[in-house]
């Protein structure tokens, strides 16, 4: 019986070729992309699970009046509890927070060599009691009692060594003075550090350096936080509590607030305690993030599911006729469930073998890099998780075939050899899974369409003073490398230069796109009544010329001892104030000219909402490290010069080290533009779900006019033409389009308002943005309808009505 299901069951997926096929492909991609927005959400909600003591550490917090958290705690915190009896406590630990630092490391052939910065996070010998790091090589217990010690991830360890080294003893020499550094420490570092162990990486779902890598652990840091007299008065580090066994962290806080303890450095908070990861979940984009890739995995994965179905219950539904037979020959409403089930099982398994396939293909791209995080996404982890979701669909699958059973057990045998079977019921389901459809389709193509153009409005307002095709033209080159001095900069991008693509040069000490800062400054010395927040870029003399930035009044920077300001920050002041002194942390400055405005950020968040209330040009002080060379090219030379670039810089480093090399349009989409980031992927779950409705649409079109040919047929004897036939099949789906479009269209425009908040620029999102969404997906629906009522509209009716 089982063989004879599975012939059936192949028989009918050839004699519906195209409409399987449909179903199939567009169930593997919707589950695709479904898997890896529910990978995300539930790699943010598994936070400090990977951690074996996860449910019986606390997180040791400062909390305000009102019960918010501090970020972190100062590494004094640790100490005090140490000296305090608490009986739910087994163990303290205290870390740094994570650190990029730049290393010359010790190599096979016993030199030092550069390489990119790694990020650290100084420990304590606790560390490993708390959080059970599994040690792959090396020894723990060496690297506690030396100093400046290393502890290195897996990964780190094989990109740095190779598959086959042996990192363990190796020198590592810190290039760079830190914060956290001794007075006696130069700026050039110099600090001696050795590997003593290899641990497994830590995933990046914890919260010691959340959705980050973690390249390295210190013990016993001469240049770190705890043994700096800074620790007193920041909160650089994070303190946690491993818990005894039977004790909860509800008791330890509890237990806290008995004592009324605080910091010396922050008398007006109390220390508690709360679950591991708590703080970090509450005090990041995670509940947003989450809610969002849900959202969108539900939606996706909605559109794939009812194209399926409303295909498969559609073909169902129409072997009514066969079903009746059976019931005369004896078949039981078990065996038609069985027959069923087999049927769309094996689609189902057809559609995850080809995810499956997806998965092991494109697992190399499965690399997600936002703004404020970087995630990689494990292939194993994927595709188990798959699998989980391949159980529940077959739940659900089992489920419409039952009702389909349940619904064709009601009609009577006689009706059903006939044909006579109502179809307004069918046509209710269908019609109620094509206005899901359009929907959800709605909302994807709104928000791809709403994110390409706010990235449009943001590149472009951006260092607004160049346009969009001066700014690929200008190459950003960082030298951010600390075993580099000046001299030798310079000389590199000097010899940059003189390729004859390159029009101008333009040093600075940071990256533009990203390294904009803050400062107050005040029109009266020592006067704070007088602050005015500011953002402010330390400027080559050439900066003005190499942004185009006009200037309004006065002249340009001519000395250390002048600044020049924008028109914006100038009518902040209540005095004029060319030619007069602003002061700041380093002394006064006077102001020699005033430019147009120059626009660096354009969000409207927190410290951002200063950076939109002018720009101050401080004089760049050329005996400072030299961080960046941005070239501005000819047109037509920009990857010549480029190549050359990467060449020179290429002889410069070392081998450990590659040139990185982009353009200034590149680093404003890759830093500032947060919409940038998702446009893409949004842009993708649209197509996935225009094509995907549009071919449902095909399907139901496909049903439809070969159910109606007789009607059809009739109609044409009657003299119908072209025109009336088209409108007999339109007229619904039209119907469908503007009864979707009026439901969805407030309900995005809601949300478009809510997203305007976050800029101080928003593209125009009136009438006419949603009147091209609207024709735009009536015209891709209509050209579907009528390339297959087409066909139909060409039979001759005799033919027809002899086969009927």
């Amino acid at each position: 019986m089982l063989q004879h299901y599975f012939q059936i069951a192949i028989r009918h997926l050839l004699k519906y070729k195209t409409q399987n096929l449909i179903s199939i492909v567009g169930l593997a991609v919707c589950l695709l992309c479904f898997s890896i927005c529910m990978y995300c959400s539930r790699f943010f909600l598994s936070i400090d699970q990977c951690f074996e003591n996860h449910d019986h550490i606390a997180d040791i917090v400062l909390k305000s009046s009102n019960g918010e958290f501090f970020s972190g705690t100062p590494a004094t915190v640790f100490e005090q509890l140490q000296d305090i009896p608490l009986n739910e406590v087994d163990i303290l630990t205290h870390i740094a927070n994570a650190d990029p630092r730049p290393y010359n490391i010790e190599m096979k052939d016993g030199k030092e060599y550069p390489f990119t910065e790694m990020s650290t996070i100084e420990i304590d010998s606790c560390f490993r009691q708390v959080f059970t790091p599994k040690i792959i090589d090396g020894s723990w217990d060496v690297a506690v009692h030396t100093p400046n010690a290393i502890i290195m991830m897996e990964s780190t360890a094989r990109k740095v060594f190779g598959e086959n080294g042996d990192p363990i003893g190796k020198r590592m020499v810190l290039t760079k003075k830190l914060m956290s550094s001794p007075d006696a420490t130069t700026s050039s570092g110099g600090t001696v550090y050795t590997i003593q162990a290899i641990i497994k990486d830590i995933p990046q779902n914890n919260s010691l350096n959340f959705c980050n890598r973690i390249d390295l652990l210190v013990l016993n840091d001469s240049e770190g936080l705890f043994q700096s007299e800074s620790r007193k008065f920041t909160t650089g580090c994070s303190t946690f509590a491993l818990l005894h066994k039977g004790k909860s962290v509800q008791q330890l806080e509890d237990h806290l607030r008995e004592l009324n303890l605080s910091s010396d450095a922050f008398p007006d908070n109390t220390i508690g305690a709360t679950a591991l990861g708590k703080g970090a979940y509450s005090a990041t984009f995670s509940p947003y993030f989450i809610s969002v890739t849900t959202a969108l995995g539900i939606l996706i994965l909605l559109i794939g599911l009812l194209n399926f179905f409303h295909f498969l219950t559609g073909s169902f539904l129409n072997r009514s006729r066969e079903y009746s037979l059976r019931k005369v020959l004896g078949s039981s409403n078990h065996q038609l469930l069985s027959q069923l089930f087999i049927q769309s099982a094996l689609i189902i398994l057809l559609a995850f073998l080809i995810t499956f396939c997806l998965i092991e293909l494109l697992a190399p791209f499965f690399h997600l890099t936002l703004v404020v995080f970087t995630l990689e996404i494990d292939k194993t982890s994927l595709m188990k998780q798959c699998s989980e979701y391949l159980i529940l669909i077959f739940l659900l699958n089992l489920l419409i075939c039952t009702l389909t059973v349940a619904y064709t057990h009601r009609i009577s045998i006689q009706e059903g050899i006939k044909g006579n079977v109502r179809r307004m019921s069918k046509h209710f389901i269908r019609n109620t899974m094509l206005c899901i459809q359009f929907f959800i389709c709605w909302i994807f193509v709104t928000l791809a369409v709403s994110l390409y153009l706010q990235t449009e409005k943001t590149t472009s307002t951006l260092f607004g003073t160049l346009s969009k095709e001066e700014k690929e033209c200008i190459l950003s080159i960082p030298l951010n490398y600390t075993f580099m001095k000046n001299e030798e900069k310079l000389a590199i991008t000097e010899r940059i230069a003189q390729h004859s693509g390159v029009q101008e040069k333009l040093l600075s000490n940071n990256n533009y796109a990203g390294g904009i800062s803050i400062t107050g400054f005040q029109s009266e010395e020592n006067n704070r009544d007088s602050n005015i927040n500011s953002s402010f870029i330390y400027a080559a003399p050439n900066f003005f010329h190499f942004m185009n930035i006009p200037l309004l009044k006065g002249n340009n920077l001519q000395n250390n001892t002048e600044m020049v300001i924008d028109d914006v920050l100038e009518k902040r002041i209540p005095k004029p104030i060319l030619g007069n002194i602003l002061y700041n942390f380093n002394g006064g400055y006077t102001v020699k000219g005033i430019t147009s405005s120059f626009i660096t950020n354009v969000y409207l968040q927190s410290e951002s909402l200063f950076r939109s209330e002018g720009m101050a040009f401080l004089p760049l002080k050329m005996e400072g490290p030299i961080e960046y060379c941005y070239i501005k090219c000819l047109p037509a030379q920009v990857k010549a010069v480029e190549e050359y670039a990467s060449q020179v810089l290429r002889e410069a480093l070392p081998y450990t080290l590659s040139p990185q090399i982009s353009t200034l349009q590149q680093d404003l989409e890759e830093i500032q533009g947060l919409e940038s980031k998702m446009k893409n992927i949004i842009l993708f779950f649209a197509i996935v779900s225009v094509i995907i409705t549009l071919l449902g649409v095909y399907s139901a079109i496909t049903l439809d006019t070969e159910h109606r040919c007789k009607e059809v047929a009739i109609r044409k004897v009657n003299g119908a033409g072209l025109w009336q036939i088209l409108y007999l099949f339109l007229r619904m789906y039209v119907r469908i389009l503007i009864i979707t479009a009026v439901i969805a269209f407030p309900l995005l425009y809601t949300i478009l308002q809510l997203w305007k908040q976050m800029y101080i620029v928003f593209f125009d999102d009136g009438f006419c943005f949603w009147i091209c969404i609207f024709i735009g997906i009536v015209l891709m629906t209509l050209l579907t309808v009528i390339f297959r009522i087409l066909k139909i509209a060409k039979i001759n009716p005799v033919d027809i009505i002899k086969t009927e």
